[in-house]
């Protein structure tokens, strides 16, 4: 059985980076670009996890993405 990818040998999927044109530090606009779901999905995934978690675990991965993913 042929998989999708073996008509495309150089096809790779995009890094991990944060996007320029983001609204705070461009990390949520990042994900959805390496993810394909839409930027707003994200957003709204990331506010809920906010509100929900208390700010700190997902705030903390949120600072730790902006100053570790390349831009």
């Amino acid at each position: 059985m042929r998989d999708y990818y073996d008509d495309y040998p150089y096809y790779r999927r995009p890094r991990l980076k944060r996007s320029r044109y983001g609204l705070i530090a461009g990390v949520c606009q990042g994900v959805s670009d390496w993810s394909g779901i839409p930027v707003g999905i994200i957003r709204i995934a990331a506010i809920v996890s906010f509100i929900l978690s208390g700010f700190f675990p997902i705030g903390l991965v949120y600072v730790i993405l902006a100053i570790m993913l390349p831009s």
